[in-house]
């Protein structure tokens, strides 16, 4: 075979052996095949789901409401089972039922219930509002709406809630203005105790003290002696005693007894301040007693020959005539 040489062709491309040509040929045609095959759509490696498994997901997350009316009712009940009627948003019984109504409007079952939790739904409402919990008060009177609308315990529970907002609101106006109130009587309190204290003043030379005047000499009061009063001295004499009367109880009861008695006599002979010391029996004559030493009079006293009030002591005695 004549030998091929190694050249350049006169459009400039290299003259190679003939043998080369030949495989750089069939190369191409490899290549060709090859992604001819390589266009083709891949085949999907995903496995088909086997026959009678569902394709549906069903969520797990409580706070995910299950798509099918059945899930939904026993969420709700669940729900119901573990006191979860309103609260907390999203996973309660509500709004279960509410899902279920919205899926099937009339269904009976959800429609019941719904009645049922009304009541108990209003109850919580009126409690958060109390507690001044308007956000939750107000998200619950929105479930409540939605469930029953038109209600009037709704309309009411609405007008309770916007007179709490304004209450809340009230006393927070109040209480910043309190507060401001009290910061500006803090300052200005501040204030005057600085505009009320004076600058030191510088000390004042101490005066001399003045010399005391050299108190005059009074004479010595003259002694005077006064002559001592002579004349008589005597105690007070009765000049008039009048007799006491027996008391009623002790004449019909035969009791006798008597009475000591304190009094004064006076300058002018008179009685006055009667006390009664002791008696026996205990206060069975003391008022007859004492009547009638009030109505006493003595002679006064004399002192020197001057008349001076007295005090004496006396016992009255009562007896009765056997």
């Amino acid at each position: 075979m004549q030998a091929l040489t190694t050249g350049c062709s006169g459009d400039g491309f290299p003259t190679l052996p003939l043998g080369r040509w030949l495989l750089i040929g069939s190369l191409a045609v490899l290549v060709a095949c090859g992604n001819k095959d390589a266009a083709k759509p891949a085949a999907s490696t995903t496995t088909a789901p086997a026959a009678g498994a569902s394709a549906e997901v069903v969520p797990t997350t409580a706070n995910v409401a299950p798509a099918t009316v059945p899930q939904l009712l026993a969420s709700a009940k669940q729900a119901y089972g573990e006191d979860r009627l309103v609260a907390p948003d999203g996973d309660n019984a509500v709004e279960y039922y509410l899902a279920v109504k919205a899926k099937e409007e009339n269904n009976i079952q959800a429609a019941q219930a719904l009645v049922d939790l009304f009541p108990l739904g209003v109850g919580l409402a009126e409690k958060e509002i109390a507690a001044r919990n308007i956000e939750e008060a107000t998200r619950i009177i929105g479930l409540l709406d939605e469930s029953s609308p038109g209600s009037y315990t709704v309309s009411k529970l609405k007008s309770r809630l916007a007179s709490a907002q304004v209450q809340i609101q009230r006393e927070d106006e109040r209480r910043l203005a309190s507060e401001q109130a009290a910061q500006q009587a803090r300052t200005a309190a501040a204030a005057e105790v600085v505009a009320a204290t004076p600058a030191p003043a510088a000390p004042k030379p101490a005066a001399p003290a003045p010399k005391p005047e050299p108190r005059p000499v009074e004479p010595e009061p003259a002694a005077v002696v006064t002559a001592a009063p002579t004349g008589p001295s005597k105690d007070a004499v009765i000049v008039r005693q009048v007799q006491p009367v027996y008391p009623a109880m002790a004449l019909r009861r035969r009791l006798s007894g008597w009475v000591e008695l304190r009094f004064t006599v006076g300058t002018d002979g008179k009685v006055s301040e009667v006390t009664v010391l002791r008696s026996d029996p205990a206060r069975m004559f003391d008022r007859e007693a004492t009547r009638a030493v009030q109505q006493w009079l003595f002679e006064p006293a004399l002192r020197n020959g001057v008349k001076v009030p007295t005090t004496l002591s006396r016992r009255i005695e009562f007896k009765q005539d056997n």
